[in-house]
């Protein structure tokens, strides 16, 4: 009698312990699964919006984008909560804490929660692109790839400023043409190769 008071025992607490071990492993695995799924589906979402310029309000898409793909990896018929601590596009930050109600196998209740802040650099290193511009003292020499009388170099999207006037003997200097014959508009910004040639008078 005893010894099957015994086993009794020792059965009981095997099963509790087991119950105890199952219920903190599934506790400790939901909160991994909700941490992975927060991560994924706010850098997804905050590099996508940061990087389109051309959405109007991209805080309340961000929001939205982001509690989507989160549903979406979820798939589960928990109680869900978000909370949005910062969601501002302009300057690549998302920041939100996810809370799970769930129900372990064995009935009773337990959460996960989880805290993430996603930074997307939106400054990207790109080199301008670098244009020549060419200045020659006449049409002909232009035409017939005489010598250049000055050449700069110019980023996309800068202003150029003409020489110093070059001079002729008895001639009257008259302003840069373009190579279509138009008087040459510095206030434009360059943004492509320009060839321009001195006019007399």
């Amino acid at each position: 009698m005893k010894h099957a008071m015994m086993i009794f025992v020792s059965g009981i607490l095997g099963v509790l312990t087991l119950a105890v071990v199952l219920t903190i492993g599934g506790a400790m695995n939901r909160r991994n699964e909700v941490s992975g799924n927060l991560s994924y589906a706010m850098e997804a979402t905050v590099e996508r919006l940061a990087s389109d310029t051309e959405l109007a309000d991209k805080n309340v898409l961000a929001v939205a984008g982001c509690v989507e793909s989160l549903a979406l990896a979820s798939d589960t018929d928990s109680d869900i909560t978000v909370e949005v601590y910062q969601a501002d596009m302009q300057k690549g930050v998302l920041a939100m804490k996810v809370l799970e109600e769930f129900r372990h196998p064995n009935g009773k209740s337990g959460t996960a929660e989880w805290e993430r802040t996603v930074i997307y650099n939106q400054k990207k290193s790109v080199e301008p692109e670098k244009y020549e511009v060419r200045f020659y003292q006449s049409q002909e020499m232009m035409l017939g790839e005489g010598s250049c009388y000055k050449i700069c170099e110019v980023l996309g999207g800068e202003h150029i400023t003409p020489p110093a006037e070059p001079g002729a003997a008895g001639l009257v200097f008259g302003g840069w043409m373009d190579i279509n014959g138009y008087m040459a508009d510095f206030s434009q910004p360059v943004d492509q190769d320009l060839v321009y040639y001195a006019a007399w008078e």
